[in-house]
């Protein structure tokens, strides 16, 4: 049995195959390769893909990349992947032979991904108008947020617009800085599906938001919604938006929403295989996820659809630390879901998580009547983007900069949160219900451009350490919550 992969190439090798003149590095490479891993097969269709080395991610940031430039310009001490396949039984001896080939850093499982839908059959709980209220859009909207100036991408099956527009959701849309894999159709023009929910959800918080459709999940590989290797090509994309140079007007904040993920252990390498995905955070695709968050964006990952009440079938019926890599990263807001009614939905991944033991961070509404894609806009599928649009809608009026970076939203996510549950963090609610009635509150002078003088920069500095939670006055108790709520995850 064959089994998917990545590999990850050291640069000197990859480049030196380039500068030779061979039209296909990664078969040149696979053709090397093949001496000391007999039963490697290199994907010669998928073009190599240069992302921080193991050494670099730590320590990389985007204010050390120069502001002039076209985005593509290649990172501080990196490596390329390929991808290929690898037979199973090559598995347990790959570290030996990983070592008798310098030019391979490692091979890391190539794992399947999903969308995460809800289970079958439940009726819709509310609609998006009831979510609305729930997530105070009224007074964000009065308090200038709404979405405005920031980007979020929709990482997914691929956005219809005229859908959108149809179905009373008009935010701008920017083909241009939009992605999709070879032969993944034209962006905004998908066919409607999963993505074009997921929009329509961001929607209900951030409506003038700039959507950008990257069409993930459009990839056909081993029928499957995607791999990871497509993936890091997607967040690598993502990454060259981010290091561009800003257009006039615009802030650099970016918002990516994930409402998929892997469904089981048996999709992965083992744990502890310096291959595996689930446990480890030097996988390439956790790595760029870090990258793309210490240049400023703001990452929300489902938790997943294996929750033990009702997991998704994919589940297998695993639903203990079910929360998979990058689901459950450090420097992402992963995302549970809730009904109308504030009660955590049964498939809704539990806690701890694999990568860090504290996921999910945060609950969103979910299972209710609104895109009309389904019957209900559910899973953490729809709860993640319910969350990622009122993150757009904070970041319309306090975007991303070195004085707010994402690391500070997320905590103010955190603490604003309605608790649910156990008093503080739990498995179920993580630490409670987005409230958007709060982040309502949270005030910052805006900041448009990258050349403010010291002496702003250590005001706007001393402004942010004033800002904390036990400041704010008026909050939504538990008590006051209308009976309408969130849900679940993985192609979502």
């Amino acid at each position: 049995m064959e089994r998917n992969v990545i590999i990850e190439i050291s640069k000197t090798a990859i480049e030196s195959l380039a500068m030779a003149g061979l039209p296909s590095p990664a078969a040149a490479f696979g053709a090397s390769a093949t001496a000391t891993l007999p039963s490697l097969k290199i994907d010669e269709s998928f073009s190599p893909v240069d992302i921080p080395g193991p050494d670099a991610t730590a320590r990389y940031t985007a204010e050390a990349e120069d502001e002039e430039g076209d985005g593509q310009r290649p990172l501080e001490s990196s490596t390329y992947l390929v991808r290929g396949t690898i037979e199973e039984e090559a598995i347990p001896n790959l570290r030996e032979e990983i070592a008798a080939n310098p030019s391979i850093v490692n091979i890391y499982a190539d794992v399947a991904i999903d969308v995460c839908l809800i289970c079958p059959g439940s009726p819709p709980m509310g609609t998006d108008k009831d979510v609305e209220k729930l997530l105070c859009v009224e007074r964000l909207r009065r308090s200038n947020m709404d979405g405005s100036r920031v980007l979020v991408a929709v990482v997914d099956t691929g956005v219809n617009m005229s859908y959108l527009n149809a179905h009373g959701k008009t935010p701008a849309f920017d083909a241009a800085r939009s992605w999709t894999p070879p032969g993944g159709g034209t962006p905004g023009a998908q066919p409607v599906g999963h993505g074009t929910m997921c929009a329509f959800d961001v929607c209900i918080a951030a409506p003038k938001c700039t959507l950008l459709d990257i069409s993930l999940l459009r990839s056909s590989a081993s029928g499957f919604a995607g791999l990871l290797s497509d993936a890091v090509k997607a967040y690598r994309h993502l990454l060259n938006v981010m290091l561009a140079p800003r257009r006039p007007g615009e802030s650099r904040s970016l918002v990516v929403n994930n409402s998929w993920g892997m469904f089981h252990p048996s999709w992965d390498f083992p744990v502890g295989h310096p291959g595996n995905y689930s446990d480890n955070i030097n996988h390439p695709f956790n790595r760029i996820v870090s990258v793309l968050e210490r240049s400023g964006a703001d990452i929300l990952f489902a938790a997943g659809n294996c929750g033990k009440d009702c997991p998704d079938g994919r589940c297998g019926g695993v639903v203990t630390k079910a929360i998979y890599g990058a689901n459950g990263h450090p420097q992402v807001l992963s995302v549970a879901g809730v009904d109308v009614t504030g009660n955590r939905v049964g498939y809704s991944s539990q806690g701890p998580g694999r990568l860090t033991p504290r996921k999910p961070d945060i609950c969103g509404f979910t299972h209710f009547k609104g895109s009309g894609v389904y019957p209900a806009d559910g899973g953490t599928s729809a709860a993640t983007p319910v969350v990622a649009g009122v993150v757009a809608a904070v970041r319309s009026r306090i975007p991303s900069t070195p004085l707010y970076k994402p690391d500070k939203l997320r905590k103010r996510v955190r603490t604003t949160a309605i608790d649910r549950g156990p008093a503080g963090w739990d498995g179920d609610y993580g630490w409670g219900i987005v409230n958007g009635c709060r982040l309502s509150q949270t005030r910052l002078p805006l900041v448009r451009t990258e050349a403010e003088s010291a002496e702003v920069q250590k005001l706007f500095a001393e402004i942010v350490a004033t800002i904390k939670p036990d400041d704010e006055r008026e909050e939504l108790p538990a008590s006051r919550l209308a009976p309408e709520a969130v849900v679940p995850v993985t192609r979502a």
